[in-house]
């Protein structure tokens, strides 16, 4: 469920593409308190966070300091934004994220995904203990959530207005933000949690569907169905077919998709216009108004079998 919030990259300035490549191995580094592991839960969702949390909350602009990448060792040494509050908060949130989703991977069909959680274990308590607060507001909203998947809701409403409120609860509890800030960040991290919810069920839903795994569209497509085949019990054979054509297609699915997309980039724009960004707006500015469009667009126009 994660790696969708990233900027579109042709569309940057060197300079911004060099900054927003300080602030991924700057989380990089930040996760480098937690271990091996915990560097292998970085994202480029928690990097957007950094971004936005820095934005609103800091001062002063983050400073950059030369570092190696035992990864990349030929690069040499490369900026990357020095150790802040923002970013040793954004590190504990993978680390977190990294450790529910092993959980959740291994609900839905992938055991040995599940086997890496004793690697991570560690690193995740030592989060907890740091950010005891956020800790448990993902304990429950993810408590919440898995409720809504167990109970296989066919409503597209439900489950990505819930991990947008989880999204958001959780950014909130980083002490720092202005109170003025609050309700912009509140509604912009929902919609964007939403976005993330519903790209991540369209990416999935043929492989949710083989597993049977809970997928919303998936849901909704049964249920449906299910209400065709009832209206239709005392009619023909031939009848029955035709209103299950004309209610169950792969393109009111898509167009469903294609919609709730929509209208989540849209309110996160109208939310992301109402926050004074004091830094990093032109990365910040590229992820929101290009970025999500150019994920969205990407994984709706995937064709099956190029994930």
């Amino acid at each position: 469920m994660f790696g969708y919030l990233r900027p579109l990259i042709p569309e940057l300035r060197v300079k911004d593409k060099e900054l927003y490549q300080a602030y991924y191995c700057g989380l990089c580094h930040a996760l480098g308190r937690y271990g091996l592991s915990g560097r292998a839960s970085l994202t480029y969702d928690a990097t957007f966070a950094a971004l936005l949390l820095t934005a609103v909350c800091e001062k002063n602009a983050p400073e950059l300091a030369p570092h190696s990448c035992a990864l990349h060792p030929m690069r040499g040494k490369t900026p990357a934004v020095k150790g802040t509050e923002v970013m040793d908060f954004c590190a504990a949130l993978c680390v977190l994220l990294a450790k529910y989703k092993l959980i959740d991977d291994g609900r839905d069909g992938h055991p040995m995904r599940k086997c890496l959680l004793p690697f991570i274990a560690g690193a995740a308590r030592k989060a907890e203990k740091l950010y005891p607060d956020m800790a448990k507001v993902l304990e429950l909203g993810l408590a919440d959530l898995s409720e809504v998947e167990r109970e296989r809701v066919a409503d597209a409403d439900i489950a990505p207005v819930l991990f947008g409120e989880l999204l958001s609860s959780l950014l909130l509890t980083y002490p720092a933000i202005p109170d003025a800030a609050k309700p912009m960040l509140k509604a912009l991290s929902k919609a964007v949690g939403g976005f993330i919810y519903t790209i991540d069920a369209w990416d999935d839903r043929k492989d949710d569907q083989k597993r049977g795994c809970y997928n919303m569209f998936n849901c909704i497509a049964l249920s449906r169905g299910e209400g065709a085949s009832a209206q239709s019990e005392n009619e023909d054979a031939s009848a029955q077919t035709e209103a299950g054509s004309e209610l169950l297609t792969e393109a009111e699915l898509h167009d469903m998709a294609e919609a709730m997309l929509d209208m989540y980039v849209n309110s996160a724009a109208l939310a992301y216009d109402l926050l004074d960004a004091k830094f990093c707006k032109p990365l910040l500015d590229n992820i929101i108004y290009q970025g999500l469009g150019a994920s969205a667009e990407a994984v709706l126009l995937k064709k099956e079998g190029d994930k």
